[in-house]
């Protein structure tokens, strides 16, 4: 497994889990992408898809702090 560090663009996700034993918790976890618009296309296309159970709020740049997608 190739370490999220890696990666150029370092992001801290959090989700909320809209169904299932979760329903209604969030969790967080960092994440590797090659760029901020690849990170900004894959929470998008995650939180508009019928096959998660759950939804991107924030992707937040580890490094600078920036707001990526979402809101903090």
């Amino acid at each position: 497994m190739i370490s999220y560090k890696r990666y150029p663009c370092q992001v801290q996700v959090i989700r909320k889990f809209t169904s299932g034993n979760l329903q209604g918790m969030t969790h967080g976890d960092n994440m590797g992408f090659m760029s901020d618009k690849d990170a900004i296309t894959w929470a998008d296309s995650v939180s508009k898809s019928p096959r998660v159970n759950y939804k991107v709020i924030t992707v937040k740049d580890v490094t600078t702090g920036e707001v990526l997608y979402g809101s903090d």
